[in-house]
């Protein structure tokens, strides 16, 4: 009989992916912090082996559906319509939180990887939001637009900081950034090339991926071309997560009549692997030596309050004039400021290249959670006291 000892993990982390639903309802914690508060206890109680070299392969699997699920929110498409003078001024707010980010580092001496860090973008706790408080408010439909772009300018810094780190300041940084440069082109290229292939030959799309469907023939299509691009990346001695994404986007600029698509891979994605990760990236933190070192919770608040100080400044800058009220700029800037999953891929990159420590790794854990508790109440509080008071 085969050991069953490698799969006793497998059954605690699945029975806390499934807990971690009623009781981010009861306690009115974001689902994400809820996962990684899972994770943290699961180990510290002993349920789960993180030593076992099964769960970090399964997490990595979950973190690369995440990225492709990202790529999914993202509509090439819908990037034009947007209008220049958004993109313009979308584009002084990036500059802006880069700018204030690249300060902060030179100033108070940080790792350098926190130029990408600290105005990091994730889409997961606007969506949350924009559940809770609907599209049309306008600080959230902004907070909205600039997170998908913010997405796709943060994966860009990711990567480029990736080739800064693996190969130093040289000429092969060059030949990477060159590599990079070359694969987008050709993506661009590709596109072009789709766009003109299925104007002439519409049915070809439905090749690929039909409307009557009794094959699962679209999830066969989108496992094809996650592991093309996945491969397609790594080859060419890129991140991952860009080919994961850029898969994501070519699914959803392309594929748009599949409107079920996107609901069944959420469905599976946000069902099993990314919970997974979120729950592994728990399991990293060894809560006695964060007992040991407070200075790692005072970390996590300095690092909190600086993304939130660069955002503050930028949206003022930049958004003040646009909302004409400092509340809806405020409401914008706590939204923006809540990228539990890029923050937590940031500091797991970090901690791979051996450029932050364990201890700054947890900090930034730590930040994620806080975050996503805090300014999530923050919001409300801000929120219901400007409809009492209007």
């Amino acid at each position: 009989m085969e050991s069953i000892t490698p799969l006793v993990p497998f059954v605690a982390i699945a029975i806390l992916i499934t807990i971690a639903v009623p009781v981010s309802t009861a306690t009115k914690i974001p689902i994400v912090v809820t996962e990684i508060l899972l994770g943290i206890a699961g180990r510290y109680f002993g349920f789960i082996d993180s030593q076992n070299e099964y769960i970090p392969l399964v997490a990595n699997i979950g973190l690369l559906f995440l990225m492709f699920l990202c790529g999914l929110e993202v509509d090439l498409k819908s990037f034009l319509s947007m209008g220049r003078k958004f993109l313009y001024q979308a584009l002084f707010y990036f500059a802006s939180l880069y700018a204030l980010s690249g300060a902060a580092v030179v100033l108070l001496k940080l790792p350098l990887i926190f130029i990408a860090l600290l105005p990091v973008m994730s889409l997961g706790m606007i969506m949350a939001l924009i559940r809770d408080y609907g599209k049309h408010r306008p600080w959230l439909n902004l907070a909205l637009k600039i997170g998908i772009l913010g997405e796709v300018v943060s994966i860009a810094v990711l990567v480029t900081l990736e080739g800064v780190y693996r190969y130093g300041f040289n000429w092969q940084l060059g030949e990477n950034l060159l590599i990079l440069c070359v694969f987008l082109i050709c993506i661009v290229g590709i596109f072009k090339l789709a766009n003109i292939l299925f104007w002439w030959f519409p049915n070809l799309k439905l090749l690929l991926l039909p409307h009557d469907d009794t094959n699962s023939q679209d999830l066969r299509f989108v496992f094809m071309l996650l592991f093309v691009f996945i491969v397609l990346t790594t080859g060419l001695h890129l991140e991952k997560v860009l080919g994961a994404f850029i898969a994501g986007v070519i699914l959803s600029t392309y594929f748009k009549y599949k409107h079920t698509l996107p609901e069944k891979l959420n469905d599976m994605g946000f069902g099993f692997f990314v919970p997974f990760f979120f729950v592994y990236v728990g399991t990293t933190i060894h809560i006695p030596s964060v007992l040991e070192s407070p200075s790692i919770l005072l970390n996590a608040l300095y690092i909190i309050f600086g993304m939130l100080a660069i955002r503050i400044s930028a949206s003022m800058l930049v958004f003040l004039r646009f909302f004409k009220s400092f509340k809806n700029t405020l409401l914008f800037a706590l939204s923006d400021c809540m990228p539990l999953t890029f923050l937590v891929i940031t500091a797991s990159m970090g901690l791979k290249f051996e450029v932050i420590t364990q201890s700054l790794y947890i900090s930034c854990i730590f930040g994620a959670i806080f975050e996503g508790i805090l300014f999530s109440i923050a919001i409300k509080i801000i929120y219901t006291w400007r409809k009492h008071h209007h």
